[in-house]
């Protein structure tokens, strides 16, 4: 069997593998949480996400930023908010409403890997949310060992998803699917870039063989 055909036989494996993971409905209506380490781009991630449900898709949304073991600095969620008409609030429960929207985010500060005792808490929180779809952030640009870590580290957490951002920063693409391996949590969101709407897509497997694996087949 030479290189390319052992290549073909390791994506349909793969294939198989994320089939059996990739099962989030994405277009239930339910509470998104984003959750992640301080700097991975979590906030951005939800702007792009809203931007695409609300200027696109003409869904109605509402987002709540709110404090956990610090508080929640993101002034530019309430602005970009403001942007599109969607209301950004501050406390948690929402006020009870005849005409509640299908969309409803969460965003929540970011917290450090080795702060065991935080990260417990955002689990506390997040119980209020529920029914809920919870979505750790990784910046994709970190070395494999590193988003390894960060996984097993909000792995207390009832985690739906992951979503890889800042893509443009890194081509090693292939080093996904050891992550997906490793932690059997599907990759959901691809996001590139700083700017908003900027790059936000569905991940599929074709889109990480694209940059890894054929690649290397062609070398």
């Amino acid at each position: 069997m030479n290189l390319r055909d052992q290549f073909g036989a390791v994506q349909e494996l793969l294939v198989e593998v994320w089939g059996r993971l990739a099962n989030v409905d994405l277009d239930r209506g339910q509470t998104r949480v984003l959750v992640g380490a301080p700097g991975v781009g979590k906030t951005t991630c939800l702007c792009k996400w809203l931007t695409q449900l609300v200027l696109l898709e003409k869904r109605p949304a509402r987002v709540w930023r709110l404090d956990a073991h610090t508080a929640n600095t993101a002034e530019f969620l309430s602005i970009h908010g403001e942007i599109l008409g969607v209301p950004v609030e501050r406390v948690w429960p929402p006020e009870e409403s005849g005409d509640e929207p299908d969309i409803q985010f969460v965003d929540l500060p970011g917290v450090a890997i080795n702060d065991t005792e935080s990260i417990a808490g955002l689990a506390s929180q997040i119980e209020n949310f529920q029914p809920a779809q919870v979505f750790l952030v990784l910046n994709a640009a970190y070395d494999l060992n590193h988003l390894i870590e960060q996984a097993r580290a909000f792995s207390v957490l009832p985690l739906t998803g992951l979503i890889l951002t800042h893509l443009d920063e890194d081509s090693r693409w292939s080093k996904f699917w050891n992550l997906l391996l490793e932690t059997s949590v599907p990759v959901v969101y691809l996001s590139g870039g700083q700017n908003i709407p900027g790059e936000f897509t569905k991940a599929s497997p074709q889109s990480l063989f694209d940059v890894g694996l054929e690649r290397n087949t062609s070398d």
